[in-house]
């Protein structure tokens, strides 16, 4: 489970998704994790709510209203939306929660090559 080096507020901070902060993320949204993947729900909210989650494992006392104002920092100095999904996404990969697609590619062409060679 290796963590995603983030800069916000000026520091350096490092974001990863393990049980415990998924279950933190589901319970301060009120729904689970794909539902929130879904393009129509990602929002300021679950941005937060995600960053929230993923840095608590180093900062225990992290409020959510904190986390807003170190995005709310990002956002005034240009960062965009997206840009602060990136972290988010290659996290949640990197905890396995996620796959990653790159690897389901390469997975589903090496399957597609196995079953060529089988006909």
């Amino acid at each position: 489970m290796k963590p995603v080096r983030v800069e916000l507020g000026g520091e350096e901070k490092r974001l990863r998704f393990d049980f415990n902060a998924m279950a933190d993320f589901e319970e301060v949204m009120g729904y689970g994790l794909f539902a929130a993947l879904q393009e129509s729900q990602i929002g300021f909210k679950t941005i937060r709510a995600f960053y929230w989650a993923g840095l608590r494992w180093k900062e225990k006392g992290l409020t959510l209203e904190r986390t807003g104002n170190l995005l709310s920092k990002e956002l005034s100095e240009g960062t965009e939306l997206q840009d602060l999904m990136e972290p988010i996404e290659k996290a949640l990969m990197n905890s396995g929660i996620l796959p990653d697609q790159d690897k389901q590619e390469e997975s589903d062409t090496d399957q597609d090559e196995d079953e060529e060679k089988n006909e």
